[in-house]
């Protein structure tokens, strides 16, 4: 049986005060301007919360390591939050999509379910957008797709045979419209994907905000969890690029909203 949202009272106000301690995207920006990687990892501990000291993280394999033991203390940390078991396996299958939305269809919470068919959405459209540039064929495009999202498969493949510019068409009326337009003309102009993959993080972050906004129920839990699970992976890309010296403005680019 679920718990009942007034049964979230607690973990809600728990996670309230955590949602104080994530990271801001401007300190992720200004970590990517500093002179090198102790630098900069030094700039997100000091403005994030970290069961681990720094010290130890030398290459990308420490770094890794580092990364997955904070991601196995954050599900330790929020078990006693999770009122119910469905909530944490869905995060936990986050990216493995089709298990995603059983996850979140049994929880019975609209929001978790919208949110995981817009991951489905954006994914298939990053697909699409790929597949074309790439010319590869409609046959392998259909046998990677995921169903279940707002979109049907039927609709992306329809849009495999059309120009950029009639897809943007298409899509018009939908919530992508915006993110797939401006990726799309970055696409062409400058022949990369990072404009595009950016604002579909931008989507679902801004999605993942409107949380802000639900006093009791399991929404604001699930939510951090995944904006926790967010920043390790920007601090991670500022980490690898700090340390293969990548350009500051470069890895600024790269760098998507965040919770807070």
């Amino acid at each position: 049986m679920n718990a009942s949202r007034l049964d979230y009272t607690f973990a809600v106000g728990q996670v309230r005060a955590l949602e104080n301690k994530l990271i801001p995207r401007d300190v992720f920006l200004e970590s990517a301007e500093e002179k090198d990687f102790s630098s900069a990892l030094k700039l997100l501990f000091d403005a994030g919360t970290f069961l681990e000291e720094m010290g130890e993280i030398k290459d990308t394999h420490a770094l890794d390591l580092f990364i997955a033991k904070e991601q196995e203390a954050l599900l330790k940390s929020l078990s006693d939050l999770f009122l119910e078991k469905g909530i944490k396996s869905l995060i936990e299958e986050e990216y493995s999509l089709e298990k995603a939305l059983i996850k979140a269809k049994e929880t019975g919470y609209s929001f978790l379910i919208d949110y995981v068919r817009h991951q489905i959405d954006l994914g298939n459209l990053k697909m699409l957008a790929r597949f074309k540039y790439l010319e590869l064929t409609l046959e392998r495009l259909e046998s990677i797709l995921v169903s279940g999202g707002f979109l049907q498969t039927d609709r992306i493949l329809k849009y495999h045979g059309l120009s950029f510019s009639d897809i943007n068409e298409g899509l018009k009326h939908s919530p992508y419209f915006e993110v797939w337009s401006n990726g799309m003309d970055a696409l062409q102009e400058d022949e990369t994907f990072v404009e595009m993959e950016r604002g579909f993080e931008d989507f679902l972050m801004r999605y993942l905000r409107k949380a802000r906004y639900i006093v009791f129920g399991p929404e604001p839990v699930f939510t951090y969890a995944l904006s926790k699970k967010r920043e390790f992976d920007l601090f991670r890309m500022v980490g690898v690029g700090k340390m293969n010296h990548l350009p500051a403005d470069i890895l600024k680019n790269r760098i998507s909203e965040t919770y807070v």
